[in-house]
Order: C-alpha cells, then sequence, then structure tokens
C-alpha cells in the first residue's frame, strides 16, 4: 500500500476551513460580504456567546434558488468568476468560493434563501459540511444564514480562541470595518437577544464616521479628496494636534476592501512626521479606488493583503496631499475643507463635552502659554525654610526622600522647584511629585475603606465607537472600586457622574478616560491590581498639577511634605523620576573645580 494517498474530502474541508475560518469575526465578514454581493441595503446581525454559540446574518438581496444555494455550498463553486482574467477585474468581495463550504465544514449552519422570482423559499441544514436536508419554506426575500456550534467538530480549534470579551472586539471591529465602508445600507446589530446598534441609511460617508466612531473622536478629522490617473483616495485624516496614542483609529480600503497595507501606511506617517510626538499615531480612514486590473487581492485567503502594479505612485499620491492639506504651517491645522464625496459630520449637540484637542494631546501635560520671561529662574521664595514648617506634621519622613533641613530656591519654568538641603541641589518635578502622592492616595482610600466620591457638577458624557464600548463594560466594576462613577447612558456613550473625592475634580477627565481604554485595549489586563494601578496612575496624571500651572509657597510645602510621605518617593507611578539631586561635588567636578 503506498504511503502517500489522497486525503478524504471532509479532511479536505476541515484543513481548508482552517485557512478561512480563523475565529468567529471572520465567519461574520464572510457572511456580510456575501449579503453586499448580493445587494442587500438592510443587513440584520445576530450574535450570541461572542459567535461562538451563533451568528446569523439576515439580509433583502437578490437572494438565491434552490439549485444555485446548494452549488454555493461546494468548494470552488462561485457565480463571480468564470475564467483566470476575471481574477484581475474583480468588483466583489468574495470570489474563490471557498467562505460558505469552510464555514459549514466547522458549524451547523442552516441557509435559508428566496429570490425575486420564486414565491417560495428554500432551507438546506448542514452538519459539519454534510448536507442533512433541503426542503421548501415561507420567508421574505433575500438571504438567511444561521450559523451555530462553531468548531463543534474541531475542539482543537475551539481552544485557541480568546476570552468571550476578546472575541466580542473582534466582532464589533469587523462591524465597524464594514459599516464604514458601506453607508448606503442600514445595519442592526443584536447581541444575546438585545439590540446593541443600529446605523441606519446615512447621506454620507462623514455621517456614517460620527455614527460609528463617535462625533467626540471625528470632530477634528479634515476630509481628503484626491484623484490622479485610475486611483482616487477620498476619507479623512486627523487635523495636526488631533494625534491618537494608539493605532485604533486607523482603517486603510481598497476597492472598498479593508487591508492592511504597511508601504500606504508609511506613507501617512511620513506625512506627518514632523508634527507627531513621540508615542503618537495619525487617525486615518482612507478610501483607496483604482481599476481592478491595477490591483491583486489575491494574496492570503482572508483578502486582508494586497498588492499594487505602481505602489509608488499611490504612495506619493497619498504623502503629497496630506502634505498638501497642511500646509499652511507645520503647526496649524487647516479649516474643514469641503468634499461632496465625504460629506461633513453632523452638528455637535449642544452643550455635548467633546474635549478632543487634549485628549489627543502629547502625552507629558505641559502648559505652553508660559512667556519667555517666565523661562527664567524665578527666587520669590528664597530663605524659606521648609523643615520648620512641616515640623509637627503626624506623617513619618522616608529615608529616600526628607524635608529635614530643605530650603527653597525658587521654580524653574513652571515645572522645577529647586531646593537646597545641606551640601545638594534638588530638583522635584512638581508634575510627577503629585502624581505620586495622589496615586498613593487613590489606592490607600480604595483597599481600605472604598474611595469616597464626589458628584460631578455636570456629568461627562463620554461618547466612543461601538467596537470599544464592550472594553469598558468589562472594566467598570474596578473603576467603580476607585471612585469612579461611570454608567451606561445608551449603546456607545457612558456618563460619568462621581469622581473620587481624594482627587481634584480634573478638567482632562475625558482624556482620562480615553487614554485608559487605550490601555486596557491594547493590553487587556485581567490581574486586578494591575488593572486598579492602571486606572490609579491615569487618574493621579489627569488630576495632578501641570508642569507650566502656577504654584504658590504654601503649596509647595504641603506636595514636598506629602511626598516625602509616600511609600515610594523616588518616582511617579509611571516610573519618571520625582526629583534630582546634584551633590556639591558633582556641581564642581562639572564646573572643572575638581
Amino acid at each position: 500500500m503506498p504511503k502517500v494517498q489522497k486525503l478524504p474530502e471532509s479532511l479536505i474541508r476541515l484543513i481548508a476551513a482552517g485557512e478561512v475560518v480563523e475565529r468567529p469575526a471572520s465567519v461574520l465578514k464572510e457572511l456580510v460580504e456575501n449579503s453586499l454581493d448580493a445587494g442587500a441595503r438592510k443587513i440584520a446581525i445576530d450574535l450570541w456567546g461572542a459567535g461562538r454559540s451563533r451568528i446569523r446574518v439576515t439580509d433583502d438581496g437578490e437572494g438565491m434558488t434552490r439549485e444555485d444555494a446548494e452549488a454555493a455550498l461546494d468548494r470552488h463553486a462561485t457565480s463571480k468568476l468564470k475564467t483566470f482574467d476575471d481574477l484581475y477585474n474583480l468588483s466583489t468581495f468574495g470570489f474563490r468560493g471557498e467562505a460558505l463550504p469552510s464555514i459549514a465544514a466547522v458549524s451547523r449552519l442552516e441557509l435559508t434563501t428566496r429570490p425575486q422570482a420564486q414565491p417560495t423559499a428554500w432551507r438546506l441544514t448542514l452538519e459539519g459540511g454534510r448536507l442533512l436536508s433541503s426542503e421548501a419554506a415561507g420567508a421574505p426575500l433575500g438571504t438567511t444564514i444561521d450559523v451555530q456550534d462553531l468548531f463543534f467538530n474541531t475542539p482543537a480549534r475551539s481552544k485557541f480562541l480568546k476570552r468571550d470579551s476578546t472575541e466580542r472586539t473582534r466582532l464589533l471591529k469587523t462591524i465597524q470595518e464594514i459599516t464604514l465602508a458601506r453607508p448606503d445600507v442600514r445595519f442592526e446589530v443584536c447581541m444575546d437577544g438585545k439590540n446593541l446598534y443600529t446605523f441606519s441609511t446615512a447621506k454620507n460617508l462623514g455621517e456614517r464616521v460620527a455614527d460609528v466612531w463617535g462625533l467626540s473622536a471625528t470632530e477634528n478629522l479634515v476630509p481628503i479628496d484626491v484623484a490622479q490617473g485610475p486611483c482616487t483616495i477620498r476619507g479623512f485624516v486627523n487635523a495636526i494636534p488631533a494625534h491618537h496614542p494608539t493605532k485604533a483609529l486607523q482603517l486603510l480600503y481598497v476597492n472598498q476592501r479593508p487591508v492592511q497595507q504597511r508601504l500606504l501606511t508609511h506613507a501617512v506617517y511620513e506625512a506627518y512626521k514632523e508634527w507627531l510626538p513621540v508615542g503618537r499615531h495619525p487617525i486615518f480612514l482612507l478610501f483607496i479606488t483604482l481599476d481592478p486590473k491595477l490591483v491583486d487581492v489575491n494574496v492570503h485567503p482572508t483578502k486582508r493583503e494586497v498588492r499594487f502594479s505602481d505602489e509608488r505612485a499611490i504612495y506619493d499620491l497619498l504623502f503629497r496631499k496630506i502634505r498638501e492639506l497642511f500646509s499652511l504651517t507645520p503647526t496649524e491645522a487647516p479649516s474643514h475643507h469641503s468634499a461632496e464625496s465625504t460629506g461633513t459630520f453632523p452638528p455637535k449637540p449642544h452643550g455635548f463635552p467633546m474635549d478632543a484637542l487634549a485628549r489627543y494631546a502629547p502625552p507629558m501635560p505641559v502648559r505652553r502659554e508660559a512667556s519667555q520671561a517666565a523661562l527664567a529662574v524665578q527666587l520669590p521664595f528664597t530663605g524659606t525654610n521648609l523643615a520648620d514648617r512641616v515640623a509637627d506634621s503626624s506623617t513619618p519622613a522616608h529615608g529616600l526622600f526628607t524635608t529635614d533641613g530643605l530650603r527653597l530656591l525658587g521654580v524653574f519654568r513652571k515645572l522645577y522647584i529647586a531646593a537646597e538641603q545641606g551640601e545638594d541641589l534638588l530638583l522635584i518635578d512638581q508634575h510627577a511629585a503629585a502624581e505620586r502622592v495622589l496615586f498613593e492616595r487613590l489606592l490607600a482610600q480604595s483597599s481600605t475603606q472604598g474611595a469616597p466620591r464626589q458628584a460631578l457638577l455636570t456629568p461627562l458624557l463620554w461618547e466612543i465607537s461601538v467596537a470599544r464600548a464592550e472594553v469598558v463594560k468589562a472594566y467598570l466594576p474596578n473603576l467603580q472600586e476607585l471612585g469612579f462613577s461611570l454608567e451606561p447612558f445608551g449603546p456607545s456613550t457612558f456618563a460619568l457622574k462621581e469622581w473620587p473625592a481624594v482627587l481634584p475634580q480634573s478638567k482632562q477627565a475625558e482624556r482620562f478616560l480615553e487614554e485608559l481604554l487605550d490601555a486596557f485595549e491594547e493590553e487587556r489586563p485581567t490581574d486586578k491590581t494591575v488593572i486598579q494601578h492602571q486606572i490609579a496612575a491615569r487618574a493621579a496624571c489627569r488630576s495632578a498639577i501641570m508642569a507650566g500651572d502656577p504654584i504658590a509657597p504654601a503649596e509647595i510645602d504641603r506636595l514636598l511634605a506629602d511626598l516625602a510621605a509616600c511609600e515610594r518617593p523616588m518616582t511617579c507611578p509611571h516610573g519618571r523620576p520625582t526629583h534630582l539631586r546634584f551633590s556639591s561635588t558633582d556641581l564642581d567636578r562639572q564646573f572643572k573645580r575638581i
């Protein structure tokens, strides 16, 4: 008997499914793209158990006859290709005829479809790729595909899925990608039997972007619309100050297909290069349209990668257009350009708190209004002996940082407190020191009695994208424990009503929430201590006195006494030093005296 044998069809199907069906989100993507290829204008998405238990997609597209429906469940059966040349002239999402049979191979699938010309629908039921029944049924025009028990027959694949919260987030990101590309289609999304989102047909791309990403994320986007030869680029990019701490708001489409294309992403980064602080990222939603003959989408089974016949030309066009948009000055964003193809964002609701520029500003909190004169060393407190004023403090000082013998000299640049202590010169970062004090206070109060709260004068309404709302919901109990009363206020809006009493009420509360969400979205911490430390560290950062804030002598006394009482006074919660110490020997050596 020969060693090399032909694989059975059932095993071939499972192997093929492994390339196409990675997780519930990939199933959802294929089903919705099939609906769009069928001309649907209304698509209903129902999800149960983070997509593991069930995914159902219902559309009002053209539907299929019984013969076409049965053929669609066979591998490499498609209505979108007839010759090899058709592969390079595609106007549809699907074309290989692999997705539907691959999904059927690893699930229990039911397909119900009815075309315009037929009075009744037809229902096909499959299990593990095997057809169980094919029968007439009553159903409206269009197609419903119901996928249940994903990976029921491949338990090894099921074990590699992430937690439900992670899979839900992947599903919602997929929905975000698809809904942004098709503002002309109505989408209804339900999760575990509850209506989650409804995106009505939008008048233009700008309206759909506001629906999906939220107004607060979109108010500082600038339309881009440029054409050259067979290539058109349209969409939105961020105004110069509105960069982002992560890559969460970056989407690129080629002929309506969401793709990952490193070269074009690099073009955006290069265009913003001189304006992007370290650790910040541009925001972009870009749609590239060009002749299908000039792009190869048949690179990977997931169709996420594409190749262009002339990548450099598209790179140069995108780079030049972004530079042109911001050619006024390196730091001045242009006014909103009109672009009929993209539209504009809906007007901001009256009184809605959206401080996007603050939220997207560089991570180091620095206020720039200080004049040149303020850069000089200020010496209003020379001769003040701090130790005399804090001698009666009941809080023990620690050896790492003490106020004993500390003598204030002044404040440099409204940031660094200068003092002498014995033979040493100290420079204390007022923001880092205040961060450490507030961080330890918040953790101490929450661990002993639960953090006392103070009501905000006006609740802060925080609107985020549909995909990110699920991440926030997962960490609401942790925020509550530390004194933050954050409550759902709609499908993707939250109301911040209370703030920890130990913290000053911050004008940067929304920025704190955005940065915290970015961190949780990237790292997905599960350890309670890690989660609490991240919340406390970011809250302290946004509540502490900032670089550039004037600080009175009495406030300096209080700040340094509180810092001396901290368990770890040497660094802020993010690891930066709170102060630097220079001995007289160090200074003498720098001045070549020794």
